[in-house]
């Protein structure tokens, strides 16, 4: 029995740490919103197409946010992908959440 004990331990653990919720997949399920943060504020700083990319990401997240204030800040643009409507509203909604995106 004292043979077997660390063995199940050992065992017990490899199968817990292989149910984890994969960090990829967290930031895509991300219902708070702070993926769309993270995108936002990376599109203040981030130039050119960078900029751009990091904004549809922001939107792409955000319209899916269980937190009212960001999704009511993402519509439907003309191409039927989510486009950020009001900028302000949406930094305000994720600095209500923490995020600080002033120098």
């Amino acid at each position: 029995m004292k043979k077997i004990l660390p063995m199940l331990m050992v065992l017990g653990l490899a199968l817990t740490a292989c149910s984890t919720a994969n960090p990829d997949d967290l930031r895509k399920s991300d219902p708070e919103g702070h993926t769309a943060c993270m995108h936002y504020g990376g599109s203040l700083t981030a130039p050119g197409d960078m900029g751009k990319t990091n904004l549809k990401k922001a939107a792409q997240s955000g319209s899916k946010a269980s937190t009212k204030a960001i999704r009511a800040a993402v519509a439907t643009g003309a191409d039927g992908q989510p486009e950020i409507s009001d900028s302000q509203a949406f930094a305000k909604a994720c600095e209500s959440q923490g995020f600080d995106f002033k120098k």
